[in-house]
């Protein structure tokens, strides 16, 4: 069957059902169900599945600690040791893992790979980005395996 013959006989068959009514019994019986029916409060949804939903509560609260010990971790790091500014390297982050650290381990062989990604991507890790300089690319280098998965990430400046 094409489709032409196909859109006509939808079209014969919309505008056959078109003019049909329910009965007025089954019209009214419906209005007065609705009339009838015990008006319930709408449970909240806040509270609903909320036994299904626990466990998300203290993996939140663990990233967002670990996270913010990192972070801490870090600005107290680069505050202990300054170098001079005018031999001042890219200060690279180690590298921040993207697959378990055991797959990592046991890879033989994985290379760097240089690359430049955009900077908003140092929030998608958690890092704090410059809204001056959001628009620029960062160097970063990443772990790859054979296969060309990436097992890890770290940016260079």
């Amino acid at each position: 069957m094409n489709d032409d013959a196909l859109d006509r006989k939808l079209e014969a068959l919309c505008h056959e059902i078109a003019g049909l009514e329910p009965p007025p019994s089954i019209a009214q019986a419906i209005a007065a169900a609705v009339r009838d029916a015990p008006r319930k409060a709408r449970p909240s949804p806040w509270r609903h599945g909320w036994r299904e939903r626990w466990p998300v509560w203290p993996a939140a609260v663990a990233a967002t600690i670990g996270i913010a010990a990192w972070t801490l971790q870090a600005r107290l790091g680069s505050e202990l040791a300054p170098t001079p500014a005018s031999v001042q390297p890219p200060a690279p982050t180690e590298f921040i893992p993207l697959v378990p650290v055991r797959d990592i381990a046991g890879d033989q062989g994985a290379y760097i790979v240089a690359t430049q990604m955009p900077r908003m991507m140092l929030s998608d890790f958690g890092l704090p980005v410059n809204p001056a300089r959001a628009a620029d690319p960062i160097a970063s280098e990443l772990l790859v395996r054979r296969d060309g998965t990436v097992l890890a990430v770290r940016f260079m400046d």
